[in-house]
């Protein structure tokens, strides 16, 4: 049996209040009606300890701190967590021991070997950290498996229902039957395996090679070595030679990929010329035509009308005002001035026309020179590339494979060579492996047999007890079975075929009879067993479900038997904590029960005592 593990009471913090309930006798029922906070309360319960499965419910995730204050084999701890911060580090302190540091644990790791408060709760119920693959143990596998009984998935679903790997690890920790060792003797058999196969492969390929005459003597053995050496030193040079080929190929392919990045870079310079050109050219089009309209209108100035009639004005002579008729001295003169500075704006601007003109016939021509030039040195790079560095490449990569064959024929030969003893060394070596790996295949399978028994002798045990515990619930049970390689059950009743957990009816419940007869059957066989590991702590959220009414008999009889599971003391004097909940009242009064009565006026937390704290 694992060390004791009793539960002495749940506090809550709400608001600046603490409130607290009790859990003063060995079995402790919760009992009400459902919406009452029973299983708020179970699930709750080792919420404290670090736990990452449990579902919190709007009360207790509204309470600023919850803490559970209880015995590990004797020694008094208090685990202090907030609901209300998921990510708020559990404070877990020993209250018999002043000298010992308050340990502060985060819930999950974030760093490499970081110990989490669920790790440090499982070392301290001695649960084993155990691996396999890619299933890891941790406090929460252990509580869905073996430590509680969950109201969502007792009446259907086989140990918590959890992934098979998890459930079996589980056992088998819980079970002491989890054995690193086995790994270490299965891995060590596996490589002198193939320290075997390895030497029996290469004196076969000896033998093949002296089959065939290439090693029938020491001469022609030497003789074959010297012309493996001359071929891998015409080899290590062609090698040397083609690689220095490649060097100097992709050299050239770097110059020209270079020529190519230089012409592109001209041919988008002249682009952008022309594009200025064109714009310039455009603008000075524009600006002589305006130039050639403000000419003509001097040239032929339109016809006037009178400003104040708005009649055409009759011609006047030269030097009068065209409106009035009165002599306007310098008009004449003051005309002939613009038009003479139109035309010789016009005349600007007409030789900068052309001069822009022969800029973009220029840009054009030099744009068409760079895409010309670009081609040209992109159609190089990749003619090269494709004609000369590829084989190049490949020519290179040839050398180097047949040159790295060659060595290792020559180092084949050298060994044969060095030892005229080869056939007769190899063949101890090989009768040496297979010895070590007789022994080692030995030594493993003496483990597993002696385990195997162990294990088929343990669950024997196991079964015993179950049997044992399912007919005190229910005497119709006639044979049980637990599988000792996946502990899952076959139960067979008075009339009927044996069935799997499957195959069980939900009807009447025996599948919740199941689930609890398998633990605590566990807990028995901790009682005789020091191996296993189980802790003495049980949470089963409605064990009474569908029985308040169809069977009040069987209801009695499991309450009877939950009764008699606790008062078995463990090793170390205590006996198996369960707490358990129910909507239906206990068929009897129980004294060796306690139960917290529960309702919608009496929640578990809303109106749970308040304490000094």
């Amino acid at each position: 049996m694992g060390p004791s593990f009793v539960i002495e009471k749940l506090e809550f913090q709400r608001g600046e209040v603490w409130q607290v309930r009790y859990f003063k006798s060995l079995v402790t029922f919760l009992v009400g009606h459902s919406g009452a906070g029973k299983s708020t309360a179970l699930e709750a319960l080792l919420y404290s300890l670090g736990l990452t499965t449990v579902t919190i419910m709007p009360e207790i995730a509204a309470c600023a701190q919850i803490r559970l204050t209880f015995r590990v084999a004797g020694t008094r701890w208090q685990a202090t967590r907030s609901p209300a911060n998921p990510k708020a580090r559990v404070s877990l302190k020993n209250l018999d021991d002043d000298t010992e540091i308050e340990h502060s644990l985060p819930v999950k790791s974030t760093k490499a070997d970081e110990v989490t408060a669920g790790a440090f709760v499982q070392d301290l119920l001695g649960l084993p950290r155990a691996v396999r693959g890619t299933t890891r143990l941790e406090l929460d596998t252990y509580y869905n498996t073996a430590l509680a009984l969950r109201q969502h998935t007792i009446a259907f679903a086989f140990l918590g229902g959890g992934r098979d790997e998890e459930r079996i690890l589980a056992l088998e920790a819980i079970l002491g039957l989890w054995n690193p060792d086995l790994a270490g003797l299965e891995k060590n058999a596996a490589e002198t395996a193939s320290r075997f196969t390895k030497a029996k492969a290469d004196l076969a390929s000896y033998k093949k090679l002296r089959d065939r005459g290439s090693v029938a003597d020491p001469d022609r053995l030497r003789s074959d070595h010297e012309q493996k050496q001359r071929e891998h030193a015409a080899a290590a040079e062609a090698w040397q030679s083609a690689d220095r080929a490649l060097k100097t190929s992709i050299g050239e392919h770097g110059r020209l990929i270079a020529l190519h990045k230089a012409a592109d870079a001209d041919r988008r310079k002249a682009g952008k010329k022309v594009t200025a050109a064109h714009e310039k050219l455009h603008g000075a089009t524009a600006e002589h035509a305006r130039a050639e309209g403000t000419l003509g209108e001097l040239l032929n100035p339109p016809t006037e009308d009178c400003s104040r009639c708005g009649q055409a004005l009759p011609e006047r002579e030269p030097g009068r005002c065209q409106q009035c008729g009165q002599l306007c001295p310098g008009v004449a003169d003051q005309r002939e001035r613009k038009i003479a500075a139109a035309r010789a704006k016009l005349e600007r601007l007409r030789l900068k026309l052309q001069s822009l003109r022969d800029v973009l016939t220029s840009a054009l021509a030099a744009v068409d020179r760079a895409e010309d030039t670009a081609a040209t040195a992109l159609k190089t790079r990749d003619t090269y590339d494709q004609d000369h560095l590829q084989p190049t490449r490949a020519t290179a990569q040839q050398a180097e494979k047949t040159a790295h064959g060659l060595s290792r024929d020559v180092a084949r030969l050298k060994q044969w060579l060095d030892s005229s003893t080869y056939l007769t060394d190899q063949q101890k070596v090989v009768d040496i492996a297979k010895i070590t790996m007789e022994d080692a295949k030995a030594t493993r399978n003496a483990a597993l047999t002696a385990h195997d028994a162990w294990r088929k002798e343990l669950i024997a045990r196991w079964t015993e007890f179950f049997l044992i515990r399912l007919q005190q619930i229910n005497p119709d049970v006639e044979t049980a079975h637990i599988d000792p390689t996946d502990f899952t059950t076959r139960i067979k009743e008075r009339d009927q075929p044996d069935k799997t957990f499957d195959e069980s009816s939900v009807a009447g419940s025996p599948k919740v009879v199941t689930n609890i007869a398998m633990l605590l059957a566990l807990r028995d066989l901790g009682r005789t067993e020091p191996t296993v590991r189980v802790p003495p702590l049980l949470i089963i959220d409605s064990p009474l479900a569908d029985l308040g009414a169809v069977d009040q008999t069987t209801g009695r009889r499991l309450i009877d038997t939950l009764i008699d599971v606790a008062g078995d003391p463990s090793a170390d004097g205590y006996g198996c904590q369960i707490i358990a909940a129910t909507n239906d009242p206990l068929p009897r009064i129980y004294p060796s029960i306690r139960d917290i009565r529960v309702d919608t006026d009496n929640r578990f937390v809303d109106h749970a005592p308040r304490t000094d704290n």
